[in-house]
C-alpha cells in the first residue's frame, strides 16, 4: 500500500501485485513546538547579515511591506500583525506603512481574498495593494546585461526600509522559491519577467533543487538585488507544509542559509528511474501551479513511462488557458515562426501577452505529454483538463492504477508523497525538452 498527501486527508492504495516500488522520495518532517509567529520573533530577534528590524526604523520612514500571494502558503495572516506591531513600536505611523501583494504575473487578489490573505483586520487598517507588472507608475532601478532598465513597484522602490514576507521551498524552475524571488518576480515589470522566464525555461539547469549554474536563479537575484530590499523573513516548510523555522534579515544571506537547510530537509537522493511515477500536487491546489508537481515526477520516470498526478483541484483550469494548450499541441509540428520549440528558443512565449505562469504551466505541460504517459487523477474538472492536454483522466487512484497496469505489466515504481515540497536530487543533468 502507498500513501499521498492530500489536504482532505492521506490518500492510501494498494499497488497491482506485480508492481514494485523502487522508493518512497520523502522525508520524515521536522520536530517543533513553536508557532510561527514565536519563531519569527526569534528570528527577528536574531536576523543573519542584518542590523535588527528596529535598528533600521524612523518614526519618519516611509515602509513597504511585500507578501506574497494566495498561490504561495506563506501564512502570512499569522505573522504580518507581529511583524506591523515592531515597525509601530518605532514610532512608525501607520499611513507610512504600505502592504504590496506581490503577484508578478499572476491575477490579482480580490477583496475577500486579500483579507484571509493578511488578515481582515490589517486590511482595514493599512494601505494594500496588487503588484501590477504593467503599470506606468513602476520606477527603473538599475539595468543588467541582457535586460535593459528593470523597473519595480513605485511603493517599494520609493519607500526608506523595503521588507519582504515569504517562505524558501523548492521551485520548479527556480531551484528554490523565497527570498529574492518574492522580489523577482514579485513586484517586477512584466517585460523583464517575461524575458527572463522564456530565456532560462529549457536550461537543464533550471530545474527544482538545483542551486549551482542554475542561470533562471542566477539571473532572478541579479534583477532581485536591483530592488535594494533592506530586509527579509522568510519561512522554512516541512514535508508536511508544517513552518519548522524562521528566517529574517539580509535577503541574500537568509536566502542561501535558508536554501541549505531546505535542502537538508526536503531533498532526497534518488538512484533510478522508474516505469511509474506516482505524485500527489500537494500542497498545491489552486488553478496552474498544481502541474509543478510534474517536473519532480519527470525526473525521476523513465522516457515512455507514466506519470500519475493525484490533485485536489477544485475549480476547472480556466478556459484561456486550456485554449491555449490546445492551440500549441497543434502548432507542434508547424514549421516556421509559429513552431512553438522555435518560439522557445527564439526566448519568446508560447501565448505571447498570458501570465508567465500560464505560459511556463503550458511549457512544463507539453514537455512532459511528449516524453510521457500521463494521467491526471481527481475531481471531474480534470475532465476538460485532461482533454485539452492529450492525456488520461480518472476519477480515482485505484482506477487509474488499474488502466496503466495493462499497458506497464510489471512496473517498478517511485513515490511522491508531496509533489509540491519535496524534490529529487539525481546524479544525471534533466533536459526537459531536448538535450
Amino acid at each position: 500500500m502507498i500513501k499521498l498527501l492530500q489536504k482532505k486527508g492521506d490518500l492510501r492504495v494498494d499497488l497491482p501485485p506485480v508492481w514494485k516500488i523502487i522508493q518512497t522520495i520523502f522525508k520524515e518532517p521536522a520536530t517543533t513546538h513553536a508557532s510561527p509567529l514565536q519563531l519569527m520573533k526569534k528570528a527577528l530577534d536574531n536576523p543573519i547579515g542584518s542590523p535588527r528590524l528596529e535598528d533600521m526604523l524612523r518614526p519618519e520612514s516611509k515602509v513597504a511591506v511585500v507578501v506574497d500571494d494566495l498561490t504561495r502558503h506563506t501564512p502570512v495572516k499569522d505573522l504580518l500583525p507581529g511583524l506591523l506591531e515592531v515597525i509601530n513600536k518605532q514610532g512608525v505611523p501607520r499611513k507610512n506603512v504600505d502592504i504590496v501583494i506581490g503577484v508578478g504575473t499572476h491575477r490579482s487578489m480580490n477583496q475577500a481574498e486579500i483579507d484571509e490573505r493578511i488578515g481582515g483586520e490589517v486590511a482595514k487598517t493599512y494601505h494594500v495593494q496588487n503588484h501590477d507588472a504593467r503599470s506606468p507608475d513602476l520606477v527603473v532601478m538599475g539595468e543588467v546585461p541582457g535586460y535593459g532598465p528593470v523597473s519595480f513597484n513605485a511603493t517599494v522602490a520609493r519607500a526608506d526600509i523595503k521588507i519582504a514576507i515569504g517562505s524558501i521551498i523548492p521551485h520548479v524552475h527556480n531551484g528554490f522559491g523565497g527570498g529574492p524571488k518574492n522580489i523577482m518576480p514579485g513586484i517586477c515589470d512584466f517585460n523583464t519577467i517575461r524575458q527572463h522566464h522564456m530565456k532560462n525555461v529549457l536550461h537543464h539547469k533550471a530545474r527544482v533543487g538545483i542551486v549551482q549554474d542554475n542561470p533562471f536563479l542566477e539571473e532572478t537575484i541579479q534583477i532581485a538585488k536591483l530592488a535594494k530590499m533592506n530586509f527579509v523573513v522568510q519561512c522554512l516548510v516541512d514535508t508536511m507544509g508544517q513552518i519548522y523555522e524562521v528566517l529574517a534579515g539580509d535577503m541574500l544571506e537568509v536566502f542561501y542559509q535558508g536554501i541549505d537547510r531546505q535542502t537538508r530537509q526536503l531533498g532526497v537522493p534518488v538512484a533510478r528511474q522508474a516505469d511509474v511515477t506516482l505524485v500527489s500536487s500537494y500542497p498545491y491546489d489552486e488553478g496552474v501551479q498544481i502541474m509543478k508537481a510534474l517536473m519532480p515526477a519527470a525526473m525521476v520516470t523513465k522516457d515512455g513511462g507514466a506519470i500519475v498526478l493525484v490533485t485536489e483541484l477544485m475549480e476547472p483550469l480556466p478556459d484561456f488557458f486550456l485554449n491555449a494548450v490546445k492551440k500549441v499541441r497543434a502548432d507542434w509540428n508547424n514549421q516556421g515562426e509559429a513552431n512553438p520549440l522555435d518560439k522557445l528558443r527564439r526566448h519568446e512565449p508560447l501565448i505571447e501577452g498570458a501570465a508567465m505562469d500560464f505560459n511556463m504551466a503550458i511549457i512544463l505541460i507539453i514537455s512532459i505529454i511528449k516524453r510521457f504517459n500521463l494521467v491526471l487523477v481527481g475531481h471531474d474538472v480534470l475532465r476538460d483538463a485532461a482533454e485539452a492536454v492529450g492525456c488520461e483522466y480518472s476519477p480515482d487512484l485505484s482506477t487509474a492504477l488499474s488502466k496503466v497496469s495493462t499497458r506497464i505489466k510489471e512496473a517498478s515504481v517511485n513515490v511522491i508523497p508531496a509533489g509540491g515540497y519535496v524534490f529529487p536530487i539525481i546524479p544525471e543533468p534533466f533536459y526537459l525538452l531536448e538535450e
